[in-house]
């Protein structure tokens, strides 16, 4: 961490929201950047996933001890993952938030992303006036319902750190003010800047196990637009794929949404069977490495469309969940089954794919994004509490029908 230097009183008190490793990945940069800052003071709230010693342990430089005194729970941590357990934790998310967010008095609140437990942790900052600085706004994943809780939640925000040019857009196009949205990359990427790749044994000894080329990394959501969705049946089919082709599969844990049990039996199942399938609950500190060592990314997370393309790997997106996502020549999209898997996956370890991969400029930046949203968390607390909607001015009239 740092020496503390100069009063509290002059120091911006920043909050983060970590929720699950789906934010605690892509905000470790951020935090890191925050945690250095002599000017500011980092509070870090947590109640999905973890808990305060379980986020201490995951954050990043590996010393829980450095962080512990700056986590703050607003929730116990949730066990099994179901529609009905969402709904009864939300509201203890939301009492937690305004109980912590009252005592605390951060001058800013940052969040990260699109995952249901934001509907429960930003209002009671809005209702405070506490100014909101969302990062990975006006993206869109169609095929979740984590969709409409992105632009929910950009609504409600007061600052935008957006990871590419098509999302600012989208958020001028909601009516946000050109002047509180901001292209900073994606902060994720970040991390993988100095990521090189490792050989077989390097990689075998960092992942605890030998592996055999082709390696996949696999990752598999719920896709949660869908409804009824067998979705443990095709997370089996899109792993068995994967297996097909490569020699060891790297898979880990789905996301903390309804569906995630029928994954991780499915998960189970595969890799009893098959010794070559290596399932680990998350890679951490390891990911940046893994991601740059194997020969291809598998699965429905946004790493295979947003990370991958840092490190020159190519990716198979499997499903709708990420559809109308921008992504890089560099991932392959195919529909659920184990047929249209396996021969996206087969594409994508052909010579000629993996050398377009390689090649590819990530559309999402170039692993910078950090220090330039350190300087928009700086001066958040200074945002005007109201925020005007502007109106786009080519935007035509739509006829109303009668209902």
């Amino acid at each position: 961490m740092r020496v503390e230097t100069g009063s509290r009183a002059s120091r911006v008190r920043a909050a983060v929201f970590v929720g699950t490793r789906a934010d605690l990945g892509p905000l470790s940069p951020v935090l890191t950047a925050l945690a250095a800052a002599d000017d500011v003071e980092l509070l870090l709230l947590t109640g999905v996933a973890y808990g305060p010693d379980e986020l201490a342990a995951a954050l990043p430089g590996g010393d829980a001890s450095a962080w512990r005194e700056s986590v703050h729970p607003i929730a116990e941590p949730m066990g099994v993952v179901s529609a009905e357990a969402v709904l009864h934790h939300g509201p203890r998310l939301a009492a937690g938030a305004g109980e912590v967010l009252t005592r605390l008095r951060p001058d800013v609140l940052v969040v990260l992303g699109d995952r249901w437990e934001l509907l429960y942790v930003v209002p009671p900052a809005f209702l405070g006036g506490i100014p909101v600085v969302h990062l990975h706004g006006g993206e869109v994943t169609e095929g979740a319902v984590d969709e409409r809780v992105r632009h929910a939640i950009s609504k409600l925000a007061d600052q935008h750190c957006v990871a590419s040019e098509d999302a600012a857009r989208r958020l001028r196009q909601m009516g946000e003010p050109a002047d509180r949205v901001h292209h900073t990359g994606a902060p994720g990427l970040d991390r993988l800047a100095a990521a090189e790749p490792l050989g077989e044994e390097e990689l075998g000894e960092l992942l605890g196990r030998p592996v055999q080329r082709p390696v996949a990394l696999f990752t598999y959501h719920p896709p949660t637009a869908q409804r009824d969705a067998p979705v443990g049946r095709w997370a089996r089919e899109a792993l068995e794929a994967a297996r097909e082709h490569c020699g060891t599969v790297v898979a880990t844990h789905p996301g903390m949404d309804a569906g995630r049990e029928a994954i991780l039996a499915a998960l189970a199942e595969v890799s009893a069977a098959d010794p070559a399938v290596l399932v680990v609950e998350a890679l951490g500190s390891r990911y940046p490495r893994v991601l740059a060592s194997v020969d291809v990314v598998v699965g429905n997370s946004s790493s295979g469309v947003i990370e991958a393309a840092s490190v020159g790997v190519p990716a198979v997106n499997v499903g709708e969940r990420q559809r109308g996502r921008l992504r890089g020549a560099n991932v392959i999209d195919a529909a659920e089954g184990r047929d249209a898997v396996s021969d996206a996956v087969a594409a994508a370890l052909t010579p000629a794919f993996r050398a377009t991969a390689a090649a590819v400029v990530n559309p999402y930046g170039a692993g910078d994004a950090s220090s330039r949203i350190l300087d928009i968390v700086r001066a958040a607390p200074g945002t005007p509490r109201v925020k005007p909607f502007v109106d786009a001015p080519d935007a035509p009239d739509a006829p109303v029908e009668d209902s």
